[in-house]
């Protein structure tokens, strides 16, 4: 993978230059090395990068329906949000994975990084207009023929959402390490949303199907700005291509990695169901803001991912170097983990209440908990969300359906007793468990990796 060659002498190499080959950073080994590796910002400058794109995507979103809140009744504001939740599922289905999958196929394929994302394109739009736009013309039939004609109406409107989505190429941004850019393209789009939502107040207020027209409007001009500050990058220019990918391939691998996703999103959320079942509502929506802040936790977790993917991937064939590059994310994982369970254990219980204006015992009471279970989701993630780019995308759905199995049934046994509080722990449970599973898969494929470098040197020798 990376060129052995150099033009120094090994007496005249400096001590850290060798260093630098070895890991496969060394000057002399760039033309060796694959294009995602090229003068890519240092690895803090990604990292706060992706930090403050999904920053300003989550303070613009909260601006966003902050407005909608205040200007929208209550019974709009409820079609709404039955429309969201409907097309934020068929969004992340014609997304096919690619935000997991693509770098490693930006990759692998080499040559021209353009038309590998241009035909991931062409096969997000043929699954979006052939999976996801029947679903959405029959959840739109359904609730039409039940009387309820607006929240149909969302429902068709929603659909542009996720046209919107097929041409987001955020997956390139990761692959060639441009964060600023995706910063800056993604708060463009919002900024355009929110400034639509401000001066169309009246035509809002009306038709309630407007907004998610305005929010794809959006976030299309936003990814179109992306697209185009990507393809005039030098580090997208084309290269020797090394692979074909077949598009049965990329369809199977993006449907497994996008059914992980959603089962994972399932299993982090819908506790709140069973517990309502066996608490009063005000501890339920007590339960849900520290779950809600968890979640927007780990998102931390998925910027940090993204500073490190470009290296994991170039090195998904080399067993030594894998190693060594998984160690950095995994430490650096694990030290986020820490930092953010102690944040969250003592400073969780404190923004809830200060979100809700009042006492919330049971937010005290398991934001501890959830603490560690950030902690335990730090450990986790560099070996669960890797796999999708070893090509391990069955075993990633296949260990968050096997952990969501494990919480179903230790919450049937703990949720009736111990209430909030039995919920947060299989949460933990759940999660403890679904590490040890990822940790297996990935130590598997090192050692199949070392297997076959084995066997190659005994070939060379055999020879």
């Amino acid at each position: 993978m990376i060129s052995s060659s150099t033009t120094s002498s090994p007496t005249t190499s400096s001590p850290k230059a060798n260093r630098d080959r070895q890991d496969g950073l060394g000057a002399s080994a760039s033309l060796g090395r694959p294009r995602s590796e090229l003068a890519l910002p240092p690895v803090w400058a990604r990292f706060f990068g992706y930090l403050s794109a999904d920053g300003l995507t989550y303070l613009l979103g909260f601006a966003v329906y902050g407005w909608l809140i205040r200007i929208l009744a209550d019974r709009q504001y409820g079609q709404l949000s039955i429309a969201t939740s409907i097309y934020q599922v068929l969004m992340v289905i014609g997304a096919l994975g690619l935000d997991l999958t693509g770098p490693r196929l930006i990759e692998e394929a080499g040559g021209d990084p353009i038309g590998v994302v241009q035909r991931g394109e062409r096969i997000r739009l043929a699954v979006s207009l052939g999976v996801c736009g029947p679903v959405t013309a029959f959840l739109a039939m359904v609730y039409w023929r039940r009387g309820h004609s607006d929240v149909a109406a969302v429902i068709v409107a929603g659909f542009a959402m996720v046209l919107s989505r097929t041409v987001d190429v955020s997956y390139l941004a990761v692959a060639l390490g441009m964060p600023g850019t995706l910063a800056r393209t993604r708060a463009f789009g919002l900024g355009l949303y929110l400034a639509a939502l401000l001066v169309l107040r009246p035509v809002v207020v009306r038709w309630v199907w407007a907004i998610p027209l305005l929010n794809a409007a959006g976030m299309y001009a936003g990814r179109i700005q992306l697209w185009r500050a990507l393809r005039r990058h030098p580090r997208a220019a084309a290269g020797p291509a090394r692979r074909q990918f077949l598009t049965s391939e990329i369809v199977l691998s993006g449907a497994k990695a996008s059914s992980g996703m959603l089962l994972l999103l399932a299993y982090q959320t819908l506790d709140v169901i069973l517990l309502a079942k066996y608490v009063p509502t005000g501890s339920v929506g007590q339960y849900a803001m520290v779950s809600r802040l968890y979640l927007f936790g780990t998102a931390v977790l998925t910027c940090l991912l993204n500073t490190f993917l470009p290296e994991l991937v170039s090195a998904a064939s080399d067993g030594e170097l894998l190693v060594r590059r998984f160690k950095r994310f995994a430490l650096a994982s694990a030290a986020l983990g820490i930092v953010g369970a102690a944040l969250f254990w003592t400073l969780g219980p404190t923004a809830c209440e200060a979100l809700g204006h009042r006492h919330l015992p049971v937010a005290r009471q398991v934001a501890p908990l959830y603490a560690l279970v950030f902690l335990v989701m730090a450990v986790c993630n560099p070996f669960l969300s890797l796999l999708p780019s070893l090509h391990k995308s069955g075993a990633y759905v296949g260990g968050i359906a096997a952990a969501a199995t494990v919480l179903g049934v230790v919450d049937w046994f703990l949720v009736p007793r111990f209430g909030p509080a039995g919920a947060a722990a299989g949460q933990l449970i759940a999660s403890f468990f679904l590490a040890v599973l990822a940790a297996a898969v990935f130590l598997s494929y090192l050692r199949g990796l070392q297997k076959r470098s084995a066997l190659h040197l005994a070939h060379g020798y055999g020879s």
